[in-house]
């Protein structure tokens, strides 16, 4: 297995070696040689343009299965020792065919729990939009006695955010509404009434509660002060998210996305229903993504313990395509509401304002290490370059490892010094190359307002990390971002602007090549997931995980790549998706 029992930095050496050239010379004699005396005819032969992302074999022609997992990879004459009566043979004679895709952070649950059970409002620019989308939620929806929505821009707003006034004569009904980034949340008085939300409730430390100049709550709360209505968002039975799960599902394998990381399966507070769900599917053999996932923990609510019991919730409901391997953690909220935490104050703050740390760095270290001790992985979110120095600091207190695959995601600003300082501690960069554009509302309406110019066009880096090895992942964060297509993501990463739009080019110093795109949509990812030795590339040995795509996106002009559809996704040697 090419990547087994390699440092960090060996792995890295191996992956950058792959080229988009054509077959190994001799590549074929010798997978005859490693397989000699080996008679076990494949299940399964495909013929076609294989990019393997193997440094040992780049390119291929065919490939044999076997109990899902690959058993040959080579020429088209060499894997005919494989074919037998009962072999399936299989030919593509367009496109290529690569790894599955890997989408190293998407909240599925939360996405499929959007699309069937809540009030979709992204898109809604106006406050009149909204109210038009809610009420006819609210009317289509007569059975729920509480309303749930999520979508709504903080841009629409301003600094203070919406209120319950604006939405309050719809329904007497309880409603609370997420925003687009998951990080504030929208209630009308009803639901304010039920929680006994009051000028009188306490304001938090790793939150904001918005109030008018009497002190009363308007109806907009920030980050941890969810703390006070936590039944009222992300709260459903374990049937539902299980239909929720596979709306999700159905969404993600036409992509040729394989593998996902969820974040953050414990978002229904005090219930366990998400991860139920995952096991019952995963039981009934109807997950077929791989799905890892993440446990919250809160600075408040003892870390160190809630880690131990998330290692209990990993063996209870582990199974074959489900794990809880990872701790998730909010360290900085978002630049939307100005609770990024940033090395130097808002461009716009006239009291030097550097935003929300959610934890202390001693609380954050300790959480690391127990983690650690206990073989989970720990995943922390940070938007502003306060929150990725602090997080730093942590592993650095927790003394991490490599073996242990820490990560840092989002990374909206990173200083360079940091950048240094993740490589030397093996940090894991999970980047969103679908957000490394400059989109008009929000570059003009908050990135500069906020950052200042200078600031505001240096934002997400990568080849930074590249460049000094760091292992770099790419991720959607879906359902922040709707279109999730990974080739979107990969064109993004090269293009870093819209095609045809030169106006929305962002940082350009900070392109990176397609080969690295691929890299990180698929053995970087496996990486991350600690799964780059069954996983992540097309070898033998390998789990039979891959996407057949109708064009060559190594061959094509990166504006080309998002016009490629897919063709078959498959996961463990099956199809689980074909075109029609």
């Amino acid at each position: 297995m090419i990547f087994h029992n390699v440092t960090r930095r060996e792995f890295l050496k191996i992956s950058s070696l792959a080229t988009f050239g054509v077959v190994v010379a001799g590549y074929g004699d010798k997978t005859e040689a490693a397989n000699r005396g080996n008679d076990k005819l494949a299940d399964m032969v495909i013929y076609g343009n294989f990019y393997t992302v193997d440094a040992n074999n780049p390119k291929a022609e065919a490939v044999a299965i076997k109990n899902g997992k690959f058993v040959y990879v080579g020429t088209a004459v060499g894997v005919k020792k494989y074919v037998g009566k009962n072999t399936q043979e299989q030919r593509y004679d367009k496109g290529v065919l690569m790894p599955g895709f890997v989408d190293g952070h998407a909240h599925g649950h939360l996405g499929g729990s959007k699309m069937l059970l809540m009030c979709s409002l992204n898109g809604c620019k106006t406050i009149e939009k909204i109210r038009e989308t809610l009420k006819d939620f609210i009317a289509k929806h007569p059975e729920m006695d509480r309303i749930q929505g999520i979508g709504w821009d903080d841009a629409t707003f301003g600094a203070n955010g919406p209120t319950a006034a604006m939405i309050d004569d719809l329904t007497d009904k309880p409603v609370s509404l997420i925003d687009y980034g998951h990080h504030s949340y929208w209630l009308n008085y009803a639901a304010m009434k039920l929680k006994n939300i009051t000028k009188d409730t306490p304001d938090v430390a790793d939150g904001v509660i918005v109030r008018d100049a009497q002190g009363n709550p308007t109806g907009c709360f920030r980050e941890g002060a969810k703390i006070y209505f936590e039944d009222l968002v992300y709260h459903f039975t374990v049937d539902q998210y299980k239909k929720a799960i596979l709306r999700y599902q159905e969404v993600f394998l036409p992509l040729g996305l394989t593998m996902t990381f969820d974040p953050m399966v414990n978002l229904d507070y005090g219930s366990e229903n998400v991860m139920e769900a995952y096991r019952q599917l995963d039981a009934e053999g109807k997950l077929k993504i791989r799905v890892h996932s993440g446990y919250q923990v809160f600075a408040d609510k003892n870390p160190v313990a809630e880690v131990e019991h998330a290692v209990q919730l990993r063996e209870k409901y582990k199974g074959k395509r489900f794990d809880i391997d990872n701790i998730k953690i909010l360290l900085d909220g978002v630049l939307e509401s100005r609770t990024a935490y940033l090395n130097e104050p808002y461009s716009d703050s006239k009291d030097d304002y550097r935003g929300m740390l959610r934890f202390d760095t001693d609380t954050l270290a300790e959480t690391v290490k127990k983690a650690n001790e206990l073989n989970i992985t720990i995943h922390i979110h940070t938007i502003g370059d306060g929150a990725v120095t602090k997080a730093l600091d942590a592993f650095e207190k927790a003394a991490s490892t490599p073996d242990k695959r820490n990560a840092i995601t989002h990374m909206q600003l990173v200083t360079p010094a940091d950048i240094d300082r993740m490589a030397n501690l093996s940090v894991v960069a999970v980047a969103n190359p679908f957000w490394f554009t400059k989109e008009p509302d929000y570059h003009v309406k908050l990135s500069i307002p906020y950052l200042g110019k200078e600031r505001a066009e240096n934002q997400y880096p990568m080849k930074s990390f590249f460049d000094k090895g760091i292992v770099v992942s790419q991720a959607t964060d879906y359902p922040v971002t709707l279109d999730i297509n990974p080739l979107l993501g990969i064109q993004c990463g090269v293009m870093r602007q819209i095609p045809g739009q030169p106006e929305t080019l962002l940082n350009p110093e900070e392109r990176v090549t397609l080969e690295q795109m691929i890299q990180a949509t698929t053995i970087n990812g496996a990486y991350e997931l600690k799964c780059e030795d069954t996983l992540g590339s097309i070898a033998v040995g390998k789990e039979a995980d891959m996407v057949a795509l109708n064009v060559d996106i190594t061959a094509c002009a990166p504006e080309k790549i998002t016009d490629a559809k897919v063709l078959g996704t498959m996961i463990g040697g099956e199809w689980v998706y074909t075109a029609n």
